[in-house]
């Protein structure tokens, strides 16, 4: 799986670095510019589990006065998406997004590679804005969600 990963990025003329490669595991670095800012990805091979860990990490760090109400924006975005989910470390305030996925001896497709190396990429582009509604604008979570996905608030009529 390392060579089909390093493929892969060479492929898409893609930038990494590996920075730790042992029998258990292979871990590669590489990043995004989002508009919200760089955002460090991290792609886990666990050799013994035979299983690829994809993690898109936040440029941003959430205060601990916004956490509940992120953790709970976060769990209506999950609820709403197909590959990959947001975590929250609520000691931190770290946000990453994480998509994953197994393997045999035999290759993997590349669309496969590729739509869980930019999904957790693309869910950190598409709901960053309702995180940042919630940390800066003094939104609840639900109408964060809502304003996000264009569905109307009938309390505004």
């Amino acid at each position: 799986m390392k060579d089909q990963l390093i493929n892969f990025f060479n492929s898409i003329e893609y930038k990494f670095q590996i920075i730790e490669d042992s029998e258990d595991k292979t871990i590669f670095k590489t990043g995004v510019i989002l508009t919200i800012g760089n955002a460090d990805g991290y792609l886990i091979v666990n050799h013994k589990l035979k299983l690829v860990e994809l993690f898109a990490l936040s440029p941003l760090n959430i205060t601990e006065n916004k956490r509940k109400e992120v953790s709970k924006y976060m769990d209506l975005v999950d609820s709403i998406t197909y590959i990959g989910n947001f975590q929250l470390n609520h000691d931190h305030g770290d946000i990453r997004c994480k998509t994953y996925f197994q393997y045999t001896n035999e290759p993997v497709a590349q669309e496969i590679i590729n739509d869980n190396f930019f999904e957790g990429f693309n869910l950190m582009e598409r709901f960053m804005p309702g995180i940042m509604s919630i940390v800066y604008g003094a939104k609840d979570a639900d109408t964060a969600m809502n304003e996000l996905i264009k569905r109307p608030n009938p309390t505004d009529n």
